[in-house]
């Protein structure tokens, strides 16, 4: 049997098996598009959690005059992992440090100017001549070393060549893997994007195949990287390892090891923010302010320390959210920005038979530093990675050790960090991180995890002063960190995860996460079941928007 046949098939099946493909093979965002929930009427809609995807998709729908509530489990922050908490005079934000998809008529710019909140919300580009800055190694005067400073630029062509330059050697297998690596970022976002929330993944590959927009080398190179860990596509270019330890060198805000990662997410995550990366000039924490703000000026409401703890239904409807404290709120619909599995505890059903893995979760170091230190200035408009030659192991590192990796923004060098008028400078750092050896600890007592806590941030101080900053011991205010546990605590997240679920080529070849009897009015927005980062969490607040409503913004 032949494509056209295996199409013209799927095109003549019934109204309810077509229901049930779309179910089984989409990515299912939100619910079937034939159901005709929405009248124009205003509804209350309850939010559970104020992550991205559960503030976004609150803040579109209050704009049209639905009243939306969002329930938030911490006691003071809303954000989820894009929270902001603050030590002493300065403010860190525990999550994004910067977000793609922001420039002139990009979703991020189109939704902020849909809400009204593009003046007081303005996101400033990252610096191109490198907006990522590499240290791999370090200086060890006792003996001959081996130390990278390499500053990334903006634009997968801009990085090529820069690594061309600084490895002449390996031109061709540089230009090898650059060339595929654009090649399918292009047809991801000419041709994927604008189809893969919509429809069935053995339709879309279908019409993928047989589309002539895209020649048959690409479909080829596609294909043959569907399955393919990161490490495998750099092993296909013979890329050598320590030209892989700068490709990879940022690849720490997907929390995944290299030997896991799935080399698609690898290349549209990278392909993504080389296409433009932006960060927020008065912080992330103003960015959440203001879509709360929406909410409440529309008569809705954003709520902290709101613990959800059931979901009331009738016939096959949510009705209800009952949180701990005993408050009630009534519901026409449901956002949850939790995961599917948590959902469906609040919904008294099984969730063991969820086929997904949270992803790896990354403790946070929020440093003060006396005074300034006129390095981190440098930092504007800049992140840095360390990392010490290897690849990082995400999977089960040693977390009594010191970690191998850091990821270092400064929120006061970006001008948001500070609270009131100081000299002091912030950086807030990110390492892989263990819940389940943090979990032991923390069965041993406070004084166990006391010493956990302190024994890190030496170990991550002591890695600045000998690799990043020189001097900054000498100039150290103090050194807090935020375990897995503690994120766990603070968020709801499945083992503290980072970014909702992994991303392995397993993981993505699993497809989307099944939710079976569903309540019709009930939407997961998480980015567990979706797609993680700032930018996803608004497109698919986006889609569901569209959906319900028949607007666009």
């Amino acid at each position: 049997m032949n494509l056209n046949e295996l199409l013209e098939i799927s095109k003549k099946k019934s109204e309810a098996r077509l229901r049930e493909i779309r179910e089984q093979l989409t990515i299912p965002f939100f619910r079937t598009k034939d159901q005709s929930l929405w009248n124009g009427a205003s509804r209350n809609i309850v939010v559970v959690g104020s992550g991205i995807g559960g503030m976004a998709s609150g803040a579109l729908f209050a704009k049209i005059g639905h009243k939306v509530t969002v329930l938030e489990l911490n006691d003071n922050l809303i954000g989820g992992h894009g929270r902001c908490v603050s030590h002493g005079d300065l403010k860190f934000s525990m999550g994004p440090q910067y977000v793609w998809e922001f420039g002139d008529g990009q979703i991020g710019d189109r939704f902020l100017r849909f809400l009204g909140l593009k003046e007081s919300n303005p996101f400033l580009p990252m610096q191109r001549d490198g907006f990522e800055r590499i240290f791999i190694g370090g200086q060890k005067n006792s003996k001959n070393y081996c130390c990278v400073n390499f500053r990334v630029p903006l634009g997968l062509n801009p990085f090529r060549w820069e690594l061309i330059a600084l490895f002449p050697e390996e031109k061709d297998a540089i230009h090898s893997l650059f060339d595929d690596m654009i090649d399918i970022f292009d047809v991801y976002k000419s041709y994927f994007r604008r189809h893969y929330a919509t429809e069935g993944r053995f339709l879309l590959a279908t019409k993928f195949l047989l589309t002539s927009r895209v020649n048959m080398e690409t479909k080829i190179k596609l294909g043959r990287s569907i399955s393919m860990s990161v490490k495998d596509l750099f092993d296909q270019h013979r890329i050598s390892p320590l030209v892989r330890r700068i490709l990879y060198g940022h690849g720490g805000i997907f929390a995944e090891s290299e030997s896991d990662m799935s080399a698609i997410a690898y290349i549209v995550g990278t392909g993504n923010y080389h296409a433009g990366a932006w960060y927020p000039k008065n912080g992330f924490y103003h960015f959440f302010n203001s879509l709360a703000s929406v909410i409440q000026s529309s008569g809705g409401s954003v709520e902290t320390g709101k613990r959800v703890v059931r979901l009331k239904t009738e016939a096959g409807i949510v009705t209800k959210a009952v949180c701990a404290d005993g408050s009630v709120y009534n519901c026409d619909f449901l956002f949850s920005d939790i995961s599917p599995r948590l959902t469906a505890k609040l919904l008294g059903q099984e969730s063991e038979d969820f086929d997904y893995n949270p992803s790896h979760s990354i403790p946070t170091c929020c440093i003060g530093v006396k005074g300034g230190l006129p390095a981190i200035a440098d930092m504007k408009g800049r992140n840095y990675w360390w990392q010490d030659g290897n690849e990082v192991n995400y999977t089960a590192p040693d977390i009594t050790r010191p970690p191998r990796m850091l990821f270092i923004g400064s929120p006061t060098a970006n001008g948001f960090g500070r609270e009131i008028e100081t000299e002091d400078d912030g950086l807030v750092i990110f390492c892989p991180g263990n819940y389940d050896q943090e979990k032991q600890i923390y069965e041993k007592g406070p004084e166990a995890v006391k010493s956990y806590k302190q024994r890190l941030a030496a170990d991550i101080v002591d890695i600045l002063e000998n690799h990043v900053f020189p001097g900054i011991h000498s100039r150290l205010a103090f050194a807090e960190i935020i375990s897995s546990i503690d994120i766990e605590r603070d968020t709801g997240g499945e083992s503290g995860n980072a970014y909702g679920r992994r991303l392995t080529a397993d993981e993505i070849l699993k497809g989307p996460i099944k939710e079976e009897n569903c309540p019709a009015n009930l939407y997961n927005v998480s980015a567990t079941k979706n797609s993680p980062g700032i930018a996803a969490g608004i497109f698919t607040a986006e889609l569901i928007f569209e959906e319900l409503t028949g607007q666009a913004i």
